[in-house]
Parts: structure tokens; sequence; C-alpha cells
């Protein structure tokens, strides 16, 4: 059974992520999957009840492991394993993005009607945590958001509040006008109940250092973060939400075509290169969001995981698709060829897209490859410093950067595309901004037959590789195989890695709780990508 799966699945390696224009029909297919636009049973029509868990899916009970996104696209529903996680991905997607006092209402008001979202009602990380070491003090009387963005006190930034390193590899994403990307975390009411009080117990709380040593000498095989009971019974399990946001220019955006947002952005004085703390007005919107559900086990599924189902997020325009992108025909291509990109930093050139208008892609450079992290102004005390006005990420007299040049370089999988389409077309139907937002793909856990060359992934997650292109920029081809590259561009296998304080017990998949060690949770982080 194995060398005949071996043989089926050698030609066919991985596809996971990636469409570049809005609303182009995907390619036609003898089978084209089904939008299930609410987890109500119908199907028909968006709505606001979030999902949480895949359903009914018949794939699951194969004892031989997932076939996942490998091989021949699937010719029936009975063959597609992937389309249930997908729709649940964007049933999720849209119920979270309802605005949050207009949940009983339908989707042509919920879905457009102005103010914070769902999962912006969500704790923010530094309300369990804490807030960094240093923040910046805002006076303006303004009654909006504010986005921190925090210090050691000694020119690093600080991971408690907002960020603008991404926690992949600590790298800043700098976008076409000269800006760093903002990142912000939240977690939901369930998730943040436990993390204070696992079963209810404060005093083993994952909050503090303290807390979680008690808790680890009474649960040594780690967390276990909050699931669902059963299917039957439709309640949620534990939530995070990772959104990516980028400052606004009216004079160059366009900003009707994201979900938008109007903050205090404040910075503290040892990231500027002035020195001098700033509080200032901005407009930002969003670019990318990670969507993390806690699923339970079920018997007839135990195939997948009681792990975590994650769906990734980006706006349309964030990048163009590489020229010679990995996908399900060709996979990575092979050892030894220009277009072989696993464990590359760069996958090529980008594939060009006539009277395209990018957020991080701006015009060619010359002898500039394509997903190059930026590099830092030479002996300066902060290393990627904020000017003390737009452009922020000029770093003052010295660039911190040239111009962007990112990239995708996962193609999306044909049944994902199928569905981004069908779903992108109902919500502009309701002329909802989201319909300016796509689906790059959903990862669950799961057992695969071990991958073999020409194009190595992990195995223990379906897709074997997945990430979001302003989340994890600079590692969307690295398989955790070389120590000394950095960590794999698959959300399982690199959460694989959170512990909580003593570096040794799991933290079920979540970085979290390495919070309440700020410093030693950046080189965690970083060492696990």
């Amino acid at each position: 059974m194995k060398t005949w799966l071996a043989a089926v699945l050698l030609p066919f390696l991985i596809a996971v992520v990636i469409v570049a224009e809005p609303l182009r029909p995907a390619a036609q297919t003898q089978y084209q999957p089904q939008a299930q636009l609410c987890v109500d049973g119908t199907g028909n029509t968006l709505c606001s009840k979030l999902p949480a868990y895949i359903g009914e899916d018949s794939r699951l009970g194969l004892t031989v492991g997932y076939n996942g996104l490998y091989g021949e696209p699937p010719r029936s529903a009975a063959e597609d394993v992937q389309t249930p996680f997908d729709n649940m991905a964007w049933q999720m997607f849209v119920a979270l993005s309802w605005a949050a006092d207009s949940t009983a209402k339908p989707p042509a008001q919920g879905l457009t009607a102005p103010g914070p979202r769902v999962w912006q009602t969500y704790t923010k990380v530094s309300a369990l945590f804490g807030n960094s070491k240093v923040r910046a003090g805002c006076t303006q009387a303004l009654a909006l958001p504010k986005f921190y963005i925090g210090s050691d006190g000694n020119g690093k930034p600080a991971p408690n509040n907002e960020e603008y390193l991404q926690a992949s590899t600590n790298l800043p994403l700098i976008d076409v006008n000269g800006n760093w990307t903002l990142f912000e975390r939240r977690v939901n009411a369930i998730e943040a109940s436990y993390l204070r009080a696992p079963q209810g117990l404060s005093a083993q709380t994952l909050t503090t250092r303290n807390g979680q040593l008690n808790f680890i000498k009474n649960n040594p095989k780690g967390a276990e973060f909050t699931s669902s009971a059963s299917v039957a019974d439709g309640k949620n399990g534990s939530i995070e939400i990772k959104a990516a946001w980028r400052v606004l220019d009216p004079a160059k955006d366009d900003a009707s075509k994201y979900f938008t947002q109007n903050i205090l952005l404040a910075v503290a004085g040892d990231l500027v290169s002035n020195g001098k703390p700033f509080c200032r007005s901005e407009k930002v919107g969003l670019v990318g969001m990670h969507i993390l559900q806690r699923n339970p086990f079920v018997e007839k599924n135990k195939a997948l995981l009681a792990q975590w189902i994650w769906a990734t997020f980006e706006h349309v325009d964030n990048a163009p698709l590489a020229q010679a992108p990995c996908n399900v025909s060709n996979g990575c291509g092979d050892p030894g060829t220009p277009t072989y990109w696993i464990n590359q930093p760069s996958c090529g050139p980008a594939a060009p897209v006539s009277g395209a208008h990018y957020s991080f892609y701006g015009p060619p450079q010359s002898g500039q490859g394509t997903n190059i992290a930026p590099q830092g102004p030479s002996g300066a005390k902060t290393q990627f410093p904020w000017n003390p006005r737009p452009p922020y990420a000029q770093g003052g007299t010295t660039p911190a950067t040239a111009m962007p040049q990112a990239v995708r370089c996962w193609q999306i999988y044909p049944t994902t595309s199928a569905l981004n389409t069908q779903w992108r077309n109902a919500l502009g139907s309701v002329k909802s901004v989201f319909q300016n937002y796509m689906l790059i793909g959903t990862q669950w856990g799961g057992q695969l037959e071990p991958p073999t060359p020409p194009n190595p992934v992990p195995a223990n997650a379906v897709p074997g590789m997945l990430s979001n292109m302003t989340l994890e920029t600079y590692i969307q081809n690295y398989n955790g195989s070389n120590s000394s590259l950095p960590g794999p561009g698959s959300c399982v296998s690199c959460h694989n890695f959170a512990t909580l304080v003593d570096g040794k017990t799991s933290a079920n998949f979540s970085f979290l709780p390495g919070l309440v060690d700020p410093v030693a949770t950046r080189s965690m982080i970083k060492t696990a990508r």
C-alpha cells in the first residue's frame, strides 16, 4: 500500500496557497467544490454563526492517513478532504468580520456596518500578560484604539503589545510607502479564561512565571487549551487571532478596498531615530489574518488530531505570485535546478501583472532578489528604528531597506481557489469590503505518508506547508530540515516548538504563554522558525 501511495503521490507534490488576482474564475475542472456559506446546515446565505468544527468528512476515516493536498485534485466530493476545512475557514472569517453590534442583522447590514468587528472585541494579549516595559504616552483627546510599539528600554522591541517584527524571524516587513507593517494578537473569552485559570485554578495561571511553575508541577504533560466538549454542543474552542495592518497613505492608497480603522500609533522613544517617543493618529488597513481554533477529539474523525485548525487570509493586493511557484503539478522543482525553492530565501521573480498596484511589491530593482529581509542601519542602537514621521521605516538619514520585493511562493490549491471565487462573490453581492480578502489555506493536525524527494515538506500537518506572506514573509520555502536555516514555513511545525516557562513542557502549540518572559520568548520564536 505504501509503495503504491508513493508512486501516486510523488508526481504531484504539494500545492498550498496562492491566488494573485481578485475575482478571477477558477480553472474549470470536472469537479467543483461548493461553498457552504453558513454552518447552520443550509449553507445558502452568509451568516454570523461561528463554526466550532468541520462537521462530517468521510475522507478522515482512511486508515492509511491523509492524502492531503498531494496528488491529483479530487474528482468528487467523496475524494475532497480539503474543502470542509476551507469552508470552515471562510465561515470563521466571515462570522468574525461581522460588525460586533450587528450580529443579529442580515449580511447586507452586518458585513457593511461601521465599527469594530467581532474579533476586535476579543482580549488583547497585553491584558493577560502585561504591557511592554516602555510605552509612549498618548495625550491626544481622541477615543481611538491604541497600537503600542513598546520596548525593553534599551532599544529592543518588546512583544507584549502590538509589534512590527514578525514572530517567525524577528524581522520587519516594509510596504511600498516605506512604512513598517503592524501586528496585533487577540484571544477569545474561552482562551483568556483558560490562560488566567486552567481548570479554574488561578494559582496555576499561565499568565505569570510563578503560576506556570505551579502548573508544571501538577500538569507534567503540559497545557491543553479548551476545545468544544463535543461536535454536538456546537460551542467554540479556544481561538487566537493574529492580524497584520499597514499604514494607508490617502495620496497613494484606495482605503475603500480595505477594512480600516483609525488608531493612535504610539512608539517608544528608544525605538525612534531621534530618541523621542511619539503618538500619532493613523488610518490602517487590514492586510493579513491568522485564525486558530482548538478542535475536539471525535471518534469517527479520529484521524484529525485534537490540536488546532489554522486558517490564514490575506488582502488580494498584497503581492504577486512568483513566475515559477511551487504548485500541485511540479512541487517546488527539482534539486539543482534554478527553480528549486525548498530552503531558499527567494522563489524567483514575480509573474508580471499589468496595471496591478501591490502593497508589498514595488518596481523591480536591479540585482535585488525577492523576499529578502531588510537590513537596518549599521551601528544603530535599534536594529530597525522608526522615523518620527511617515514614512516610518526610513530610519532617519540611513535607509533601513530597499523597496520591498515580496512575492508569493506557493500557488493556491485548485479547490481552495474555486471556493475563494464563490465566497468572494457572495461577499461582493452584499457590497462588503471583505470581498477583497482571500483564503490562503487551512491547515490541521494529521499524519501523512512521509513525503519523499525532490520536495520534502513537514509530515505532521495537512497541508505540509502553509504561511501568510504578511506574517511569515521570509520563510515560505523553509522546511525545518536544516538547523542553520530558519524554521519551517508551516504553522503546526513551527508552533510544535512552543513550551511553557521551563523551556520543555508543552504549551499546546501556543507561543502566548511565553510572554511571561518576553526576552526569552523573542529568542525562542526566532529559533523555532
